[in-house]
């Protein structure tokens, strides 16, 4: 079975997309460079990906993706600064960017 992954990407105005793929740095490339990137991003570039967490299949993915869609900004912002939180205690749990900026690059599938 192939892994589906979930993401989430901070454009150039500071706007969140959320999105699903198998592979996260050709998504990632696309909607930075390519004319595959997503209606949304493709004139919000550059994009930087804050969020990767494996989905499992393609339905599971999918549904989360839709559950994250579904919040509120302010919302996605507490998650995000709750999964900042939960990677300071366990880092090697989720890929999400530092509070500095930095991005980190620590998953696990």
């Amino acid at each position: 079975m192939q892994q589906w992954w979930v993401y989430m990407v901070r454009c150039a105005d500071r706007s969140l997309y959320t999105g699903i793929c198998t592979e996260p740095a050709r998504r990632f490339h696309e909607h930075n460079h390519g004319p595959k990137g997503a209606r949304y991003t493709r004139v919000r570039r550059p994009v930087v990906p804050i969020l990767l967490l494996p989905g499992g299949d393609r339905s599971t993915a999918s549904q989360l993706e839709a559950r994250l869609k579904q919040l509120s900004r302010a919302n996605k912002d507490k998650l995000l600064m709750a999964l900042r939180e939960e990677k300071r205690r366990s880092p090697l749990s989720i890929w999400i960017e530092d509070t500095d900026g930095e991005q980190g690059n620590d998953t696990v599938a």
